[in-house]
């Protein structure tokens, strides 16, 4: 384990390294040769929620429902920058990408708990879950 270690990753790595079982290394490898096009798709796809959620949100901004609508908005469009910064290191395996894809399922998870929601909780579980274990499974593959 490095020193340059993010928070939680301590906690985390030896349930999805050691407790989960491991991918094939082609399965690794492949990951991390997909990866980067699946940062761009995010980023794609994430820019257009945020138009129209920012529509919506505008729409709706003195209502209940625009508050959280725009706190969710403010959190995708974190995940949204977060991807966009991952891409170079992704193609480049570098920690740095890895650390930045890190930070997005972070971010994620928390936002789909903060919507108080049984729909939520199961969302940021399974963000986490499928999430860090690709993750933490490709993780030696980024220097």
């Amino acid at each position: 384990m490095e020193t340059d270690a993010l928070p939680l990753e301590k906690e985390l790595e030896p349930i999805f390294t050691k407790s989960l079982p491991a991918f094939p290394e082609e399965v690794k490898e492949l990951l991390v040769k997909i990866a980067p096009y699946l940062a761009i798709v995010g980023v794609i796809f994430g820019g257009i929620a945020i138009l129209f959620g920012g529509i919506a949100t505008i729409l709706t901004l003195f209502s209940g429902v625009g508050i959280w609508l725009g706190l969710s908005m403010i959190f995708l469009i974190v995940v949204v920058a977060l991807e966009g910064l991952s891409i170079p290191g992704l193609m480049n395996r570098k920690r740095q990408g890895w650390k930045f894809s890190y930070y997005a399922v972070l971010v994620s998870a928390v936002s789909s708990l903060l919507s108080l929601s049984i729909g939520g909780i199961i969302s940021a579980a399974l963000t986490i879950f499928i999430g860090m274990w690709i993750l933490f499974q490709i993780r030696e593959k980024y220097s």
